[in-house]
């Protein structure tokens, strides 16, 4: 596929997402980036794995001043085109529907994401901890900003040994 065949996929993203796409962006033949709203953000993560025929390639999230942004990577493979479909989902609630209730390969990263972010995903179908130990402080988020260095809850015999 030419680069110029390339640039024309996010046409196609956007008559796929349709009225839910606040924004799309294809800075490199090979990369576009698609946001929506959090409310929409399930929406669109089947839309562009089912009917686009996208492979979710990974996760990432990271804090932002109000906000916790997530980005789900999805290639195309029939164009050879990286996906990336954004959204913020808003402090303090950081509550978005779940990708993992109809993709199990997103399962996983929303564990790790709730755990390290505190983000919960609403419908997803194993909410348990994955990476923190059992009896973690609630409300204590390793990846966020304002993650403590020395988390309450921990006495000196059971804090985490940290390399």
């Amino acid at each position: 596929m030419t680069d110029e065949e390339k640039y024309s996929v996010s046409e196609k993203v956007k008559k796929a997402l349709g009225g839910i796409l606040q924004n799309i962006d294809q800075p490199r033949p090979n990369r576009i980036y698609a946001v929506v709203h959090q409310d929409d953000f399930p929406q669109a993560a089947k839309i562009v794995y089912e009917k686009l025929g996208g492979r979710l390639a990974t996760s990432t999230a990271l804090e932002v001043r109000d906000a916790v942004e997530l980005i789900y990577h999805f290639m195309l493979d029939a164009e050879q085109v990286l996906c990336n479909l954004k959204t913020l989902v808003a402090k303090p609630e950081l509550k978005v529907g779940s990708v993992g209730a109809f993709l199990p390969g997103a399962d996983w990263i929303e564990r790790e994401m709730a755990e390290m972010f505190g983000v919960t995903f609403e419908g997803h179908p194993d909410p348990r901890h994955l990476l923190l130990p059992d009896g973690w402080p609630e409300g204590n988020y390793p990846y966020r900003c304002d993650y403590p260095q020395n988390p309450e809850g921990f006495t000196d015999e059971k804090r985490p040994v940290v390399y």
